[in-house]
């Protein structure tokens, strides 16, 4: 006599790991504080060319140590590589012309930011995949902030939309709102598995593969970095 499993009811594997990350409110608050700071310094370098400030500011040797993603080798690659940025005192001007080179143009990008070039088959931009990232981001009643006339699905903009979800769970948990804790980190989840860590990483790895500087190269490197660890620890809650 056989017998046949019971079919994997896909929703209650969802709920299971939202249960799991709820469990521990403490454990879950530190995760979202680190990915909310950690998106948001990574969407600010991968939206535009820093300026000086910014540069410096990044590779100041007390901004890397509080860097919020740090145990994994991609992370402490990318670190040291910013280290040896400041050491060999590249400035904004070489700094900004390499992120130009990688994202932005006037020749063919390096590295093209946006998620609809990856996945669409023409790869161009304003493609389908630019309207399913605009709609999860009304979802929660946001959007792109140069709406139809820059692409919504700019790797910038897709990181900052995590991090945004991410603030707006840690208020959720300060305000014991379960219901809207669970719709953020639902949504959380499901960005990151059907958009971000779709294309993402294959951008991230051209730009480090591109770079002629220690400084894309290390950004680079912190994004593949954070990527992964918010893989572990939003969607492979045991």
């Amino acid at each position: 006599m056989t017998t046949t499993a019971e079919p994997t009811d896909p929703s209650a594997a969802v709920d299971a790991h939202l249960t799991a990350l709820m469990a521990d409110r403490d454990a879950l608050g530190v995760t979202l504080d680190r990915f909310a700071a950690a998106f948001t310094a990574l969407a600010g370098l991968l939206g535009a060319a820093p300026d000086a400030e910014l540069v410096d500011a990044v590779r100041a040797p007390d901004q890397l140590a509080q860097w919020p993603v740090v145990d994994d080798g991609e992370s402490l690659h990318g670190r040291a590589l910013l280290e040896e940025s400041a050491q060999a005192d590249e400035d904004a001007t070489v700094v900004r012309r390499d992120y130009n080179r990688l994202f932005f143009g006037p020749d063919r990008m390096l590295a093209p930011p946006y998620e609809s070039v990856h996945r669409s088959e023409e790869h161009l931009v304003f493609e389908r995949e630019t309207m399913l990232v605009r709609a999860a981001y009304a979802e929660f009643g946001l959007a792109a902030p140069r709406l139809n006339k820059e692409p919504d699905d700019h790797i910038g903009l897709e990181l900052s939309f995590v991090a945004t979800l991410c603030v707006r769970g840690m208020d959720a948990l300060d305000d014991a709102d379960d219901a809207e804790l669970a719709h953020l980190l639902r949504g959380i989840r499901s960005f990151l598995a059907d958009h971000l860590l779709v294309w993402a990483p294959v951008c991230l790895t051209q730009a480090a593969e591109g770079a002629t500087t220690h400084f894309y190269q290390g950004v680079a490197a912190l994004g593949l970095g954070a990527l992964a660890a918010a893989e572990d620890a939003f969607l492979r809650v045991p």
